[in-house]
């Protein structure tokens, strides 16, 4: 909201500060600017009332003095030394050809020359009240202060706000490359090291491969196999041999036991056999 204000009343100075550098631009030899076919007379004094009041803008439209008639009110300028001239209504009286002149004879018999003629009071377009500010905005002091000064300051502020706003896309220019570039490290680091781990992949594989060839490791699994069928059958006739070693051992005592007790069994045979024919006798 605050741009948008900022924005029309910027707009609406700077329509006033051309269109009263127009006005000055386009002062005739009597003071008056002369636009578009108007003469622009302000009011300052009470010579015109109490027709027309002070501070009023007079737009005087530009009449050719062919359609000027005897009794027509018309302005004239009125000479009051060689620098100033005042605007005067008055009523046309006559005409007279002098030459290549025409001279206008207006109240009192004052006479004078067609090139003080404005215009017709007909053909005036009246502006009360807004004859104060453009005198102002006119003046030597108004328009340097009002105009001069003031598109000044607000030419500086615009571009103080251009180069600041040149910084501040400068900076996000600079963050932004500074971004990408961190990006694109990371993206290099990361491809430098997917390179590195398939250039070291492939050495692994490699010599894996030389030193466990598919001969070699057919023979390894051979001897694997024989060592284990080799160490099975060590195990099953170790098996075998303890298992006839324990049978033997036993049938060896059982043969000792059954041999001592046949002798014993012999011997008190023998002991009662004695021990009966001792009765005997």
């Amino acid at each position: 909201m605050k741009k948008v204000l900022g924005t029309i009343l910027f707009v609406l100075y700077a329509i006033i500060a051309i269109t009263v550098t127009v006005l000055l631009l386009t002062y005739n030899d009597y003071n008056n600017s002369e636009i578009g076919g108007y003469t622009i007379y302000i009011v300052t004094d009470d010579s015109l009332e109490p027709e027309y009041k002070q501070g009023s803008i007079l737009l005087i439209k530009e009449t050719n003095d062919r359609n000027v008639q005897v009794g027509d009110e018309i302005f004239m300028y009125k000479v009051l030394n060689s620098s100033e001239y005042e605007v005067i209504s008055t009523t046309l009286q006559g005409k007279t050809q002098q030459g290549s002149h025409t001279v206008y004879i207006v109240d009192n018999e004052e006479r004078y020359a067609s090139d003080y003629f404005i215009g017709k009071v007909d053909d005036t377009i009246v502006i009360e009240g807004w004859g104060y500010i453009l005198n102002l905005l006119e003046s030597r002091w108004g328009y340097l202060f009002c105009i001069v000064v003031v598109s000044l300051l607000l030419f500086l502020q615009e571009v103080f706000e251009l180069v600041m706003e040149i910084k501040y896309l400068n900076k996000l220019k600079k963050q932004e490359a500074i971004e990408v570039e961190a990006d694109e490290e990371d993206e290099y680091d990361e491809d430098e090291e997917y390179d590195e781990e398939e250039v070291v992949r492939p050495k692994k594989t490699t010599r894996t491969t030389r030193t466990s060839s598919p001969k070699t490791t057919t023979r390894a699994s051979t001897r694997t196999k024989t060592s284990t069928s080799a160490g099975s059958k060590t195990s099953t006739a170790k098996k075998a041999s303890t298992t006839r070693k324990t049978s033997a051992t036993s049938k060896a005592s059982t043969t000792r036991k059954t041999g001592t007790t046949k002798k014993a069994a012999t011997a008190t045979t023998k002991a009662k056999a004695t021990k009966s024919s001792k009765e005997e006798k």
